[in-house]
């Protein structure tokens, strides 16, 4: 068979049909850019999870979440019991985020059962971090029973060997199946369509969809000669960050750093006058001395770049004392510094950030509309947060250098 028959034999396929509808079908959590956004999904499993929320689910997620969590030890370890979960009044639950950094925090009254869920979707666990959140629970609900749980992509193990290892697969198995059988009548079409759309993103980005997976190893066994033709032609993705480079690059009063393929550093010209900006030893980073610094990334999955640039202020090593009075100084203009982690970590942490272009918003756009939408976020940050930004830090700068670190 000729390439042009294979491709049109591949185009006419039930099942290639099928696959493409399933990946052009709208989706809300897409069009939010939530595909790989830890704190999204943080943010929606404990809406999903709370029995004091607008939804409707009451407690029909939490419990098979509570009962599929104590599943995974052995039974004499269990600090309840799956019985008890099964007829214990969950209504009381109360659900914390961010409590003392604490992704999800499941407390249930009832039982005195603590539950500690740290969510990694598309991040690495930070050295200590699983061992502070662990520390704070035990000490705050010393007399509770405790289970820490660890909930990633594929239910790789966590480095605290106290934490349970939790899948999205599973997560979505959950969902799933309280998404069956008149589903709609219980539940309402609104909670019901948000459900659907949530398992349909994990399963599009983060988990496999096991039964589309099984689909298109049967079509590229059918069209092999076509989809290989296809790969071959492929267009390869460009980054977009010589776009936003260049527009760094033409700014007055801005100092270039050193930079990578995917990564674009600078600096306001004006802060290299203050040894506290200029403290980080040369072999911790980036080897100018600059312990803060801008960057502006640009993101690769699979080999491919995609349609996404991050530009960040990045508190870098430094001694630690000096490094800690900068964070807190920057924690005390919240209104300057836009997003800042509540975290200092242990050598970088971003104390302020936006989005140059986001993957949902790039979608539908040709070349010329990204290119437009990053110059028109650029001039937005280099007009209102540039010149507040570069303020700030000498000010700090300054306190800091008058006080000394504590």
């Amino acid at each position: 068979m000729d390439v042009e028959s294979s491709l049109s034999s591949l185009l006419e396929d039930p099942d290639f049909l099928r696959i493409d509808a399933s990946r052009r079908r709208f989706n809300l959590f897409d069009a939010i850019g939530a595909q790989r956004a830890e704190l999204r999904h943080s943010n929606f499993l404990s809406f999903l999870l709370s029995p004091e929320q607008n939804h409707g689910l009451g407690v029909r997620l939490l419990r098979p979440l509570l009962r599929c969590v104590l599943e995974k030890m052995p039974n004499k370890e269990r600090p309840v019991s799956s019985l008890q979960i099964a007829i214990a009044d969950l209504e009381e639950t109360t659900i914390f985020r961010e409590l003392e950094y604490v992704d999800i925090l499941i407390v249930v009254r009832e039982l005195k059962f603590v539950i500690l869920i740290e969510n990694k979707v598309g991040s690495k666990e930070s050295r200590g971090q699983l061992e502070r959140y662990k520390t704070f629970v035990k000490r705050k609900y010393s007399d509770w029973h405790k289970v820490f749980v660890f909930l990633t992509p594929t239910g790789e193990n966590a480095s605290d060997s106290e934490y349970l290892s939790l899948s999205y697969s599973e997560l979505a198995k959950l969902i799933d199946d309280i998404r069956g059988k008149n589903a709609e009548t219980i539940l309402g079409p609104e909670i019901k369509l948000i459900l659907d759309h949530y398992t349909q993103m994990l399963r599009r980005h983060i988990v496999d969809d096991s039964e589309l997976k099984d689909i298109a190893i049967r079509i590229y066994q059918k069209h092999s000669d076509a989809l290989d033709f296809i790969f071959k032609n492929k267009p390869q993705g460009t980054s977009l960050l010589p776009i936003a480079q260049s527009l760094a690059k033409a700014q007055d009063g801005l100092t270039e750093d050193r930079h990578t393929e995917s990564m674009f550093r600078f600096a306001p010209t004006q802060w290299s006058q203050f040894p506290v900006l200029n403290s980080c030893p040369q072999s911790s980073w980036t080897k100018t001395g600059r312990n803060v610094l801008f960057e502006i990334k640009s993101f690769k999955y699979d080999g491919e770049y995609y349609d996404r640039l991050l530009l960040s202020l990045i508190l870098g090593p430094s001694e630690t004392n000096l490094r800690h009075s900068i964070f807190d100084a920057i924690h005390s203009r919240k209104a300057v510094f836009r997003n800042a982690s509540k975290s200092i970590g242990q050598s970088w942490v971003t104390v302020f950030s936006c989005e140059l272009l986001n993957e949902a918003e790039a979608e539908n756009m040709d070349d010329a509309e990204k290119r437009s939408r990053i110059e028109e976020n650029w001039n937005t940050f280099k007009s209102e947060n540039l010149p507040r930004l570069t303020s700030a830090m000498i000010e700090i700068a300054t306190e800091v250098a008058a006080h000394g670190s504590p």
